[in-house]
């Protein structure tokens, strides 16, 4: 029988999409085995893990740079792993750019770290991961040998199925999921009217959300010219004027992550729009918080990857542009590829006409969502079914 799981990704409490990712790990698997476990959650911010998961067992593993810790490289993840009777790799971070910064890269970190779990004779998973860009040999190597260590392997896209077929994975050993954001809870309707109110906009209105993210596209496989942040922020502004002409919705702007916070507001000062404009971001509101606040939406026009699955699994239509391949996998997934663009011939009449399109379709991808979500929330379980067929001794 599982007692405690130690949850090994990003938990810093910057970015809503990675709280949203522990709220259903958690939810999922408390759900299935009917009782709470005790989470050991590392992170250089125990205080966020204590508050914001405070409805569940946690127990934030302090990593600041004095516990002798570099993030997840360190004693005190160690010893959580070889103590924690499973431990849990979740979130987009096995790949292996800047490989050997255990800052910025936790895949040479779990490198270690898994099997030595294995060897305390611990139980470990990958949880409806992201796994890729993958584009050395080395990392390729440190990926398969994560794979190894692994209970059982569950990712969360057809890409990221790829990239394991591609490093000798067997088939057999993994499945293909969906997010584990998707069954993250959100909030009341009576706290919903209240942010509205707020942030002074009517949620009976249509209105148009707009999320960016700073790394523009420099994560991107796509051939052509980096984007500085002004001519990005130019372009991006000009589409929505131009997009405002004959769509007068009040806009919403909306960060999912502490660091798009300055971006965003740059682009607000841009903006010539009649109607109204607000935002929000997760500095102040909590990810149940914006999930909810994104559920009234007409459209959410975005670039982070979870802040179209908050909004998208409340039924919430959504379109994006994809600043690496795991976007266009979600709308892969989706059935509505054609709602996410990329940078490639990157202009401002470009995303005008894209913004444009999926306006005018809004209806349309709400009805595909209403089907497609459900099926995808099912899929996300499939991982906190294997969690308990390991609690079950099998």
């Amino acid at each position: 029988m599982l007692n405690t799981v130690c949850l090994l990704g990003s938990a810093a409490g910057r970015n809503a999409g990675d709280a949203a990712l522990i709220s259903g790990i958690m939810e999922a698997i408390d759900l299935r085995l009917q009782r709470q476990l005790l989470y050991r959650i590392p992170t250089l911010f125990p205080s966020f893990v204590e508050e914001a998961y405070r409805h569940n067992r946690v127990e934030a593993v302090n990593v600041m740079p004095w516990t002798g810790s570099l993030k997840l490289f360190g004693w005190p993840t160690y010893r959580a792993v070889t103590q924690s009777d499973l431990s849990l790799v979740f979130d987009a971070v096995l790949f292996d750019r800047s490989l050997f910064n255990p800052m910025f890269n936790f895949l040479s970190s779990l490198y270690f770290l898994l099997p030595a779990a294995k060897k305390a004779g611990r139980r470990v998973g990958l949880y409806n991961c992201g796994v890729g860009p993958i584009t050395t040999s080395l990392g390729a190597k440190m990926l398969k040998r994560v794979c190894d260590s692994c209970d059982f392997i569950t990712v969360r896209e057809e890409g990221s199925a790829e990239v394991l077929r591609r490093i000798g994975v067997p088939e057999a050993r993994f499945k293909v999921t969906a997010d584990a954001a998707l069954n993250a809870p959100g909030i009341s309707e009576e706290e919903i009217a209240s942010i509205y109110r707020r942030i002074g906009l009517d949620p009976s209105q249509e209105i148009l959300a707009i999320n960016i993210n700073k790394y523009l596209n420099t994560w991107s496989e796509q051939s052509g010219m980096k984007l500085d942040v002004g001519g990005f922020l130019d372009l991006m502004a000009a589409a929505i004027n131009e997009l405002s002409k004959t769509v007068p919705a009040p806009l919403l702007l909306v960060s999912t992550y502490h660091g798009d916070i300055e971006l965003t507001a740059e682009l607000r000062k841009r903006l010539q729009v009649r109607q109204p404009v607000a935002a929000i971001d997760n500095r102040e509101y909590d990810h149940y918080q914006v999930k909810g606040v994104l559920s009234k939406v007409a459209l959410l026009f975005a670039m982070r990857l979870h802040a179209m699955i908050l909004a998208s699994s409340s039924g919430t239509p959504i379109a994006g542009l994809a600043y690496q391949p795991k976007v266009q996998h979600y709308f892969d997934q989706l059935g509505i590829a054609d709602s996410c663009t990329d940078f490639r011939q990157f202009s401002s009449e470009r995303i005008h006409r894209f913004l444009l399109a999926n306006w005018e379709r809004r209806q349309a991808t709400r009805e595909i969502l209403a089907r497609e979500i459900p099926l995808l929330q099912k899929k996300a379980m499939i991982a906190a079914d294997c969690v308990a067929e390991l609690d079950a001794g099998r």
